[in-house]
């Protein structure tokens, strides 16, 4: 595969069903770059709107949110000819660490966050302790697996930072 090769690329938004087409897209354009393309073309914005709530998108390939922009398409699409590429609304969504983790659901316990987690930090390690990091003078609290957590991002609901840490155990000895 060399560099500056052409590639279809599909682009679809299902809530409106708008569809862009690229036939001879270049393998090196980088996801930012195609999803301002794809953003003009929908007609979209980001930002907050008159509610606000907070208008971001993400570009899917499969289920995989395409997250780093400077990704090129060629790397996402290997060696295929042709990718197809879905355009959502993210408002569901956390940070862990250095990574910004999109959800598929407006909440999930703290065993679905930790999952997610380690989908994308495969070092994560499954027994510790997930702490929220407190906002606003709120303090850090502790989020057992079986604990519900909204990930609603709006302008009331900033987006949720988390860390974890090794459980602990007192009077052990």
């Amino acid at each position: 595969m060399s560099h500056g090769a052409k590639i279809n690329i599909s682009v679809e938004y299902p809530p409106t069903g708008d569809k862009l087409e690229d036939h001879a897209a270049n393998r090196d354009e980088i996801v930012g770059a195609l999803k301002s393309r794809v953003l003009a073309a929908f007609s979209l914005k980001e930002g907050v709107d008159d509610k606000g709530q907070l208008l971001t998108y993400v570009l899917f390939h499969g289920r995989r949110p395409l997250v780093d922009p400077s990704a090129t398409i060629g790397s996402i699409a290997g060696d295929a000819s042709n990718i197809k590429l879905e355009l959502e609304r993210e408002r569901h969504f956390f940070y862990y660490m250095k990574h910004k983790i999109v959800s598929p659901t407006a909440s999930a316990t703290g065993a679905q966050i930790k999952a997610m987690i380690k989908a994308v930090d495969t070092s994560f390690d499954l027994t510790h302790v997930l702490i929220e990091e407190g906002q606003g003078g709120h303090e850090d609290q502790a989020i057992n697996d079986n604990q519900t957590v909204s990930l609603e991002v709006d302008e009331a609901h900033p987006a949720k930072h988390f860390f974890s840490k090794p459980p602990t155990t007192f009077g052990a000895g």
